[in-house]
């Protein structure tokens, strides 16, 4: 509403404007046509004596005579006439009064002119042009004054004095009806000149209070703007400036405008702007750039100028019309923000190199007890129930490495780097029925009751089944972990259509408050987790999980009515069909190896070195074994080898850098062995040119299927 009435306001503004300029131009032509009335005047009486006494200055009473009465009438009948208009011209120039005086006297004026000469009909014209003039008014209603004196004067005289109005001693009475006619036909055009000549007027005042508005409003703009504004010559030199820009400048008006824009350019800056003036003569439209200008006080400021030129009529370029925006405050929150966005980065690298380094000293450990796991779970003499034993201590320091893993996955999430390994159908139930088994020491320590109802008849999905582990774990770890004594978690699947699997996750917990629901699944996010024991979790699990469902094209989610009020976790994926087994693989017995290998096994941890040369060399391979850098070349040296496995980080230099000087001095192909498993470790390992990298802790069975598989590829 108040802008609405702002536009009001405008509008009257402008109307009242255009009233006020129209009235004083229609002043201005009565004024102007009143002077032209006066001199007129007086030149139609000096006239009309001249022809009195031209035409007849004489009378004659037989041999005496003496001056005409035409001549008389001339002198004081055209003074009687013109003296009074002219007197009014002067005395009320521009008033209605004066403009009606000065018609009916230009029409007796014409009656002198018209008797003076005997009713000749050239005189008549008078009347016509006196019309014609008095239309320079532009006042219709003038015209109408004029026409009744000269209707009425030709009226009368053509009824009592013919011979003076028509030179005839009678005439009809008609005569003057037609007269009359053509004056009336005159006036009728000069009406409509009037009439289309105060259109007009009316149009220009229009336009000119319009102009003077926008001239009024780019003025104000230009003073009060917030940014620095200015009319440049083409000379450079400075024409106009508003009040921002000498404050941005430090110059005041009359000093910036006795210099040029150069002067108070940055030196490096001069030759730049120079040429980009030239090709804004050369029709470019406008240009905006970034420069520093140079403040009265010497200090240095970085500003936005946009510049256009203002072209005449025929196009000419006539000035500059320059914009200056201060952006030095800009300038300097771009620099320290680019500068903190560096360090957050440098901060960021540091985190994935302490945490890859971290990944290696916690996995490294893990890496002879998984092997030795996992060879005497594969021994065909041990018992099923210490086969199973041995399986699940397996699987239990699988699981930990994979927690380990949630370290460097949160770097890989975040990268989008994470990655799955799809190897076929996965038996969704089966992998349920191990991860219950993992965390059911958990449930039974805490007294928290698991069930698990998978009544889903489709529950093959196609994935990568150490990932799916990994979700099923954490949910169901989560639940345990956040469940109280006595309280019970239950697992369920079914199909609420075909090809749709929904495992949910249901305990009667702690619950999550409705505040913590909607950022659940952001990293480091624990809720409210009063009366469960501190540091238990990295608050990585949920976050991890669900990058890992989406990739496999699937959605999870969590509801709780709140706090203390239990949670329910809901996982939905796309199912496919099964085949035979489709499902967790079995551990089998390693075959023996068919052909040994020699093998150059390069690790410094003892441990580690131990189990795997026990291992390796219980397949029937040569092994021969080096801590260092130094003791493997020299046995690379001394001894055929196909095969060299070697752990990356050695005491004596880089695994990388050993690989690329066996490969070129011996053609040897490696197995690359890290505790670091991010993607650019991945590709530097393969730059050096090993065959594969396998991140520690490594199942034995593993490596045997890695040197089977490029054993046969030779």
């Amino acid at each position: 509403m108040p802008e609405i009435g702002d536009k009001a306001v405008q509008a009257n503004g402008g109307a009242d404007r255009a009233d006020e300029l129209f009235q004083h131009h229609r002043q201005e032509i009565y004024r102007k046509t009143d002077q032209l009335f006066a001199r007129l005047m007086l030149f139609q009486w000096l006239a009309a004596i001249l022809i009195a006494i031209v035409v007849s200055p004489r009378t004659w009473a037989g041999q005496s005579s003496h001056i005409h009465v035409h001549v008389w009438t001339a002198i004081f009948a055209g003074g009687a006439i013109s003296i009074f208009p002219i007197w009014m011209t002067r005395i009320w120039p521009g008033t209605a009064l004066t403009r009606h005086i000065v018609a009916v006297a230009q029409m007796l004026m014409s009656v002198l002119l018209i008797d003076l000469t005997g009713g000749r009909i050239e005189t008549h014209f008078h009347v016509f042009g006196s019309l014609v003039i008095l239309s320079f008014y532009r006042d219709w209603r003038v015209l109408i004054s004029a026409t009744v004196v000269v209707y009425l004067d030709h009226f009368l005289r053509g009824i009592y004095w013919p011979y003076s109005v028509y030179g005839v001693l009678a005439a009809s009475p008609w005569r003057s009806i037609e007269h009359a006619g053509w004056v009336v036909f005159e006036d009728v055009f000069l009406v409509i000149s009037c009439l289309r000549s105060i259109r007009e007027m009316r149009f220009i005042a229009n336009r000119t209070a319009e102009l003077e508005a926008s001239e009024q409003n780019f003025r104000q703009i230009f003073e009060d703007a917030p940014i620095g504004m200015a009319v440049v010559g083409l000379d450079d030199r400075y024409i106009q400036v508003n009040a921002s820009l000498c404050d941005m400048v430090g110059y005041s008006e009359q000093e910036l405008t006795a210099r040029t824009t150069s002067q108070i350019t940055h030196c490096d800056d001069i030759e730049e702007s120079k040429q980009l003036g030239q090709g804004l003569l050369k029709e470019t439209a406008r240009y905006c750039v970034e420069k520093r200008y140079v403040r009265k006080n010497s200090e240095v400021i970085w500003a936005t100028r946009t510049a256009c030129v203002i072209r005449d009529e025929s196009g000419k370029p006539r000035h500059y019309l320059v914009m200056v925006e201060d952006i030095t405050e800009r300038k300097r929150t771009a620099a320290a923000l680019e500068q903190a966005k560096d360090e957050a980065e440098r901060a960021n690298r540091a985190k994935d190199k302490f945490l890859a380094a971290l990944s290696h000293e916690l996995r490294t450990p893990l890496t002879p007890v998984l092997m030795c796991a996992a060879a005497l779970e594969q021994e065909p003499a041990i018992e099923p129930q210490l086969r199973q034993q041995l399986g699940m201590m397996r699987r239990n320091i699988e699981l930990e490495a994979r927690l380990i893993d949630d370290l460097l996955d949160l770097t890989r999430v975040s990268h989008g780097k994470l990655q799955l390994l799809v190897s076929g159908p996965v038996d969704v139930h089966s992998l349920l029925s191990h991860t219950e088994q993992i965390v059911r020491s958990d449930a039974q320590s805490k007294t928290v009751g698991l069930e698990l109802e998978l009544t889903a008849g489709e529950h093959h999905v196609a994935g990568d089944a150490a990932r799916l582990n990994q979700v099923f774990w954490n949910l169901l770890k989560n639940a345990i972990k956040f469940t109280p004594s006595r309280g019970e978690v239950i697992v369920r699947t079914f199909n609420p259509a075909p090809g749709k699997l929904v495992l949910t996750v249901n305990d009667n917990g702690i619950g999550i408050d409705q505040q913590t629901l909607p950022f659940i699944f952001r990293a480091f996010e624990q809720g409210d987790t009063r009366g469960v024991q501190p540091a238990s979790g990295l608050g990585l699990g949920l976050s991890i999980s669900k990058a890992i469902i989406e990739l496999h094209g699937g959605i999870i989610g969590a509801e709780s009515p709140g706090l203390g009020l239990g949670a329910e976790f809901t996982i939905e994926l796309s199912t496919v069909s099964a085949f035979p087994n489709a499902q967790l693989p079995a551990a089998e017995p390693l075959q023996s190896q068919s052909k040994p290998y020699r093998l150059l096994l390069v690790e410094d941890h003892e441990a580690t070195l131990a189990v795997l040369t026990g291992l390796l060399r219980r397949q029937g391979h040569d092994v021969l074994t080096a801590t260092t850098i130094k003791n493997a070349l020299i046995l690379a040296a001394e001894h055929t080898f196909d095969f060299v496995i070697s752990d990356l980080g050695l005491p004596d230099g880089n695994g990388i850098d050993l690989m690329l000087q066996l490969s070129n001095e011996y053609g040897l192909r490696g197995i690359a062995l890290s505790g670091y498993g991010m993607a650019e470790d991945l590709s530097k390992t393969e730059q050096a040119g090993f065959l594969a990298h396998l991140v520690k802790p490594i199942n034995f069975e593993q490596l045997h299927r890695v040197l089977e598989q490029f054993a046969s590829a030779a």
